[in-house]
């Protein structure tokens, strides 16, 4: 906003802005969205011999909580600023399998994976185990997405609870696959995707063409991946 001439004052948890100044074009680059790419972490995090390396993705430490989680939770994760135009750090992403551990989501994240969190969901339906909790924003977003997460998940055979402000889901055994709805969520029908990637069989996602409100080509894209 700066470049384009907007003053603005921070002073912690506080942003001031003045109104009415002119503001002026300016050229900017804009990064990959970390939001998108979180479901190509996650489906690597997820699956045994899977590495994937992201380039030029945006890494602005208040939107990558996720990578400290998928850590946690196993995975090996390499993250490199190679720039910082416009303010904003953008760089390398690499993140590749390791055995999954059981992970707790604490409150004091959720706010910085709000939006990673039905990946995460997913994540666990390939090994380990995820608790997550305060995460009661989820039940007012495209749809109520602890419930339908959590409808979807045992749809394809996952071990899956809700909770009031969040889930718990366990990897028993690999999932059969099934048909499950993604009520028009975007982000539920790329979590879905990611889970199918370990089913024994076939899976249907109804309403799939909602990955287009976030990202148009996402099953093209993963098609590419899994060839």
């Amino acid at each position: 906003m700066r470049r384009f001439g907007a003053d603005i004052r921070v002073e912690g948890s506080a942003i001031e802005v003045t109104g009415g100044r002119q503001l002026v074009g300016a050229e900017v680059d804009v990064p990959g969205d970390f939001s998108s790419a979180a479901f190509w972490c996650v489906a690597a995090a997820s699956l045994p011999g899977s590495s994937i390396e992201v380039e030029r993705v945006g890494l602005n430490p208040s939107r990558t909580g996720l990578l400290a989680i998928l850590e946690r939770a196993g995975a090996d994760v390499t993250a490199l600023v190679e720039t910082t135009s416009s303010d904003e750090p953008a760089g390398r992403l690499r993140v590749a399998h390791r055995a999954l551990q059981p992970v707790v989501v604490r409150a004091d994240e959720v706010p910085g994976v709000i939006d990673e969190l039905p990946a995460l969901a997913a994540m666990a339906t390939h090994g380990g185990e995820i608790t997550v909790t305060g995460a009661g924003e989820l039940r007012v977003k495209e749809s109520d997405r602890i419930s339908a997460l959590v409808a979807g998940l045992r749809a394809l055979g996952a071990d899956a609870d809700e909770l009031p402000d969040g889930f718990h889901v366990r990897a028993r055994r690999p999932l059969p696959g099934g048909v499950v709805d993604a009520v028009g969520d975007h982000r539920l029908a790329m979590a879905f995707a990611v889970a199918a990637l370990g089913a024994t069989g076939p899976t249907t996602i109804l309403g799939a063409s909602a990955v287009d409100i976030s990202y148009p080509g996402f099953f093209e894209v993963l098609g590419t991946l899994t060839a």
